[in-house]
């Protein structure tokens, strides 16, 4: 059911097993940011962490880039009615996308960036994270006039540590897939044609155990996000919507 309605952002793909995978993208490509698809990314996350068939996801864009660009007419619900949609897109549904990944599933995560993009906090704060060779993290937040304060400054700011992360969301820095893997934003750099095949083979690791050890598991190696989130999303979204 759920993968037909969100057709139009997510290919999803489950095997007997419940391993999902999941790939976003827009008209078949890369995913172009917009007020439809940045909503659809939360609500796909609670669906599929709502359903108890789903035992492992696997999160990844498609084609060369993460995200490279947006939709060049998907914000204009948000400029026909300013007021209700930077509420509804942007601090509800901005802080409702990086919550569900941590809060709603109950299950390990294991999230692929298979290029350069910006908003990778989605793969990055999964359990497990790989980079695809050629890979670039960055954020663009400061450089167009935004505060950098809608879930990727928990991921930078968890994962490189205080001064790293200032630096990476005040330049612009891009981050080498190499580069994040010696700084532990990734576990592992990856050909991109093997990315998918490498995550299947650590997913088939981790259902080698019981369905019980592995969704405790997962609320252990979780925990730092969760105090992360709670300690630092909504006020930073907050400041960031001033």
């Amino acid at each position: 059911e759920y993968s037909e309605r969100f057709k139009d952002f997510f290919k999803f793909a489950r095997r007997d097993d419940g391993v999902l995978l999941v790939e976003a993208h827009t008209v078949g490509g890369p995913i172009q940011l917009s007020v439809e698809n940045h909503r659809a990314l939360g609500q796909m996350l609670k669906t599929v962490g709502a359903d108890p068939e789903n035992e492992i996801l696997i999160l990844t864009g498609s084609g060369d880039d993460f995200m490279m660009g947006s939709d060049p007419e998907g914000f204009a619900l948000e400029e026909a009615d300013m007021e209700y949609w930077a509420y509804e897109y942007a601090y509800k549904d901005g802080r409702i996308n990086v919550s569900a990944l941590v809060n709603d599933l109950e299950i390990p995560t294991i999230g692929l960036l298979n290029g350069p993009g910006f908003h990778t906090e989605i793969v990055l704060m999964c359990d497990i994270s790989l980079a695809a060779e050629g890979a670039t993290i960055f954020d663009l937040h400061y450089d167009i006039g935004s505060v950098p304060a809608d879930g990727i400054h928990n991921c930078f700011q968890e994962l490189l540590g205080v001064k790293r992360a200032a630096y990476a969301l005040l330049t612009g820095e891009a981050i080498t897939a190499e580069q994040a893997l010696e700084w532990g934003m990734v576990n592992e750099v990856v050909p991109r044609d093997q990315l998918i095949a490498r995550a299947y083979t650590i997913a088939d690791h981790i259902m080698t155990q019981p369905r019980t050890v592995r969704r405790l598991t997962t609320q252990i190696v979780r925990r730092p996000w969760k105090q992360r989130i709670a300690n630092d999303l909504d006020g930073g979204f907050g400041i960031q919507m001033f």
